[in-house]
């Protein structure tokens, strides 16, 4: 099946007064029709801004592309004006931001909003009375009760999980190919966050919709993705299906991240820590960027490591994977052959 988004070798940094800051190096990732893939790694690592990054939406200056290619169905987004661009995002592509109190105006009611969205959308080929009655149904379809009482609020009067599913609708209505949703229930409670996901699963399924769901939370991820992509310091350093990278994950930053998620039949004192910090991105190691915090570090760990397939759809960057060719593998065959 061909990939509905296909980012190939995408590197991005930013020029500071430090100096240039490596903050995307040679990422390459696929989605498929249809597909739910969770982005995940500790704050900083490069998620969003890889998202972004595709779609346009970080400010050049200071964010520079370097090298790569982000096709989505097929045609080619670097290089596109600001002008095609905004045909695509929206109508092809829409993105739920993490913190819904921000992302709604206060002084206009929501279906005012609701409504100049979904014209925009398209383009202003409907009329008002139109997009409302798209609106009042997706405020239908996001499960609020009584869609035109909110439709007739002002953002203040909702709380922050409908005013979640008000950005949710929002970013559905034109029913897009892609949803990005970056870190959509950071700012809500534990049981309105569960809702939340559940909503999100629902749709995605009912809707034919593939998504990019970005986290750091390794346990939401998994309730509404079949695949997950494992994010360090600006590199994909794993890529699984999400049963496989809880069963059998193969980086240590990985075995790290599922190391410190708590579980209900484990006790908090035994939670794991990664030691160390983030390498310097403005002077980034040549070889793996993980090795500064490593506990397997080895001398090849300081030379590149490409991201490579150790199973069907699991690809793994790290000298620690099954089958991999080290310098000092290569010698001992080299001695058992002679």
């Amino acid at each position: 099946m061909d990939s509905l988004l296909d980012i190939r070798n995408l590197s991005l940094v930013f020029d500071t007064f430090d100096g240039t800051y490596h903050a995307i190096d040679d990422v390459s990732l696929s989605l498929k029709p249809g597909e739910a893939l969770g982005l995940v790694g500790e704050t900083g690592c490069g998620k969003s801004v890889l998202t972004r990054a595709a779609f346009g939406l970080v400010p050049s200056p200071p964010a520079r592309i370097t090298q790569g290619s982000v096709k989505l169905d097929g045609m080619e987004l670097l290089g596109l004006t600001d002008r095609a661009l905004r045909q695509v995002r929206g109508r092809q592509v829409a993105m739920i931001f993490q913190d819904p109190m921000t992302y709604l105006n206060p002084v206009f009611k929501v279906g005012t909003q609701l409504v100049d969205a979904i014209r925009a959308q398209h383009g202003g080929a409907i009329d008002r009375k139109a997009a409302r009655e798209i609106a009042l149904d997706m405020l239908e379809k996001v499960h609020l009760p009584n869609p035109l009482r909110q439709f007739n609020s002002y953002p203040h009067e909702l709380s922050g999980g409908m005013r979640q599913r008000i950005l949710i609708a929002m970013a559905l209505a034109a029913r897009p190919k892609l949803l990005i949703a970056d870190e959509p229930t950071t700012a809500l409670d534990v049981t309105i966050q569960a809702q939340i996901l559940d909503l999100m699963a629902e749709l995605v399924d009912d809707m034919n919709l593939s998504m990019i769901m970005i986290s750091h939370d390794l346990g939401v991820v998994a309730q509404v993705c079949s695949r997950v992509a494992v994010m360090y310091a600006g590199k994909i350093v794993e890529d699984a299906p999400i049963r496989e990278i809880f069963e059998t994950p193969v980086h240590p930053y990985t075995k790290g991240l599922l190391g410190a998620l708590p579980h209900p039949f484990r006790p908090a004192d035994d939670l794991e820590s990664i030691p160390g910090n983030l390498p310097d991105l403005l002077d980034p190691p040549p070889g793996c960027r993980f090795a500064g915090r490593c506990t397997f570090r080895r001398p090849e760990c300081d030379a590149p490591i490409p991201l490579a397939e150790i199973a069907p759809r699991h690809s793994v960057a790290c000298v620690l994977r099954p089958g991999a060719v080290t310098p000092a593998v290569a010698a001992t065959k080299d001695l058992n052959h002679a």
